[in-house]
């Protein structure tokens, strides 16, 4: 039986799963640790097996972003193990395992989890609100599908900074439309990556009903370079959002004092440097994500492209 937490227990709490939350957010995994460590008596000694699962499906998810994908792997299976099926903590814990099949490029565990949690109609009762969180999650797993899918399919290689850099100014006074930058990135996604994005994309429109489904773009929307672009250009903020919009960066600190002189050449460098350790090695796609940036401007960037973790769905 759940026991209500005394005042201080309360106090305690909540002021330990802010930091939790602040911990993962950042993807300090180990003090989000020791913080779960701080929890786990009063959870234990009062009954509340369900909060202490919620706290560990937030630190799993920073061990995925952390790159630590097998230990998210164990947690979450150990997660959905022990709590109740009918729980939001259920729902996150399988949409957080699925994605970490992706990562894995294993598709086949990756589907009956996609599939459970877009056909779940129980956690989430209202029609509008899961629509919307289907919604979500198909265009997460679409990001994660493609991304992934990318890792290998160019040799990688370290291209010299000063040519990509010159590259991206150049692109940028041609003064072409967005749509012209997306289009570029899709144009360069090879055919096998875009094969798999469209694999993760029909499975899981199919779990929706019909009503949902239609309203979501179609396959061959999904296969125009535009959308294939922007589908690109979304999924590797995770990657690079810290180094550019966190307060105390060194591009947000230097937009803030010299404008966009004084920052080109280290959003390019943290572009490159991303796409590199994510095993992709496709020269264009680095430089029109980077010229992206500059155009959109930090200010505007980092409003509309920050990260939606799975846990701030709620």
């Amino acid at each position: 039986m759940i026991q209500k937490f005394t005042p201080i227990q309360k106090e305690r709490v909540e002021r330990l799963e802010n930091q939790l939350e602040i911990a993962a957010s950042k993807g300090d995994v180990n003090s989000a640790k020791i913080i779960i460590l701080d929890l786990q008596p009063i959870f234990n000694s009062t009954g509340n097996t369900a909060r202490l699962m919620q706290a560990k499906t937030r630190l799993f998810e920073a061990n995925m972003e952390q790159g630590e994908v097998n230990i998210a792997i164990s947690g979450l299976i150990g997660i959905r193990t022990i709590i109740n099926k009918h729980t939001r903590t259920f729902l996150e814990a399988t949409a957080l395992l699925a994605i970490c099949y992706l990562r894995m490029k294993d598709l086949l565990k990756a589907e009956p989890l996609i599939r459970e949690v877009l056909i779940n109609d129980k956690v989430i009762s209202s029609v509008t609100k899961r629509a919307i969180f289907r919604k979500n999650m198909i265009e997460r797993f679409d990001e994660e599908g493609l991304l992934f899918a990318l890792k290998g399919s160019v040799p990688v290689q370290r291209f010299d900074s000063n040519e990509i850099e010159h590259e991206v100014s150049k692109f940028i006074q041609s003064n072409q439309l967005e749509d012209k930058y997306f289009e570029n990135i899709g144009n360069v996604v090879p055919n096998s990556a875009k094969h798999v994005l469209l694999k993760v994309d029909e499975f899981s429109k199919k779990q929706l009903p019909t009503a949902e489904r239609i309203a979501l773009p179609s396959g061959k929307e999904m296969l125009e370079d535009k959308k294939i672009g922007k589908t690109l250009f979304k999924s590797i903020k995770r990657t690079i959002y810290k180094s550019i919009c966190d307060k105390d960066s060194e591009v947000y600190k230097g937009w803030y004092t010299g404008g966009l002189a004084g920052i080109t050449s280290l959003i390019t460098t943290i572009v490159a440097d991303a796409f590199h350790k994510l095993n992709i090695g496709i020269r264009t796609v680095i430089v029109m994500v980077s010229a992206l940036i500059i155009k959109f401007g930090i200010n505007v960037y980092c409003e509309h492209y920050k990260p939606m973790d799975i846990m701030h769905m709620r």
